[in-house]
């Protein structure tokens, strides 16, 4: 890399001047139902459905959240494979202790690296988003999600691209205002908690 050249945003290893958001209020607990990629095009589309935000803003049950990539340079997914072990708590086993015993368990969890077309065919078994975060800057972003897998396993996927675009059915929507759609459920939810402890 040239003097004058300066590093692409990549997950692994951020420019200091790249900003992160969390999509996490508008994807978290939805579906990743269907990928799409196309080599020639350089494109990659993701669609999720998540209910509780499309039921939320009265949205029809065919409403999709989609996730376009353009550009893109790189994807990677590995998974994390349970500790064929298991995880025992005793009955009546204080919270603290639980969470210790569970945070045990799972750093005997194995990371395994998989190909993109492996991680694409685990959305026939059922991917659910656990986290979603997309870092930006005025040359490229990327995007880094975590998935619970329906067969109880965990895998992540890393996407770097040059840009990033939002759509909930056919509108489009800035990063921003694609977070404040899952704001504004999340806002409503804990407005409806406190008055439910008040009542």
């Amino acid at each position: 890399m040239g003097s004058g050249e300066r590093p692409i945003v990549d997950w692994v290893n951020l420019p200091k001047d790249a900003t992160e958001l969390s999509l996490w209020c508008t994807l978290h607990d939805g579906d990743l139902t269907s990928i799409d990629s196309d080599l020639l095009a350089r494109t990659l589309t993701l669609r999720f459905d998540v209910g509780y935000v499309r039921d939320f803003h009265n949205l029809s049950e065919e409403t999709v959240f989609t996730v376009n990539v353009g550009g893109v340079a790189s994807v990677r997914s590995c998974g994390s494979v349970p500790w064929p072990g298991g995880c025992s708590i005793p009955a009546e086993t204080p919270i603290a202790q639980q969470e210790a015993i569970v945070a045990e368990y799972q750093n005997k969890w194995r990371e395994e690296s998989l190909s993109w077309a492996e991680f694409e065919q685990l959305t026939k078994i059922g991917l659910e988003v656990s986290s979603a975060t997309l870092a930006q800057r005025a040359d490229g972003i990327a995007l880094h999600f975590g998935f619970l897998v329906n067969d109880g396993s965990y895998v992540e996927a890393y996407i770097r691209g040059e840009t990033v675009g939002f759509l909930i059915g056919e509108r489009q929507f800035t990063a921003p205002e694609f977070v404040e759609m899952g704001e504004a459920y999340w806002e409503a939810w804990g407005k409806k908690q406190k008055t439910g402890e008040h009542s």
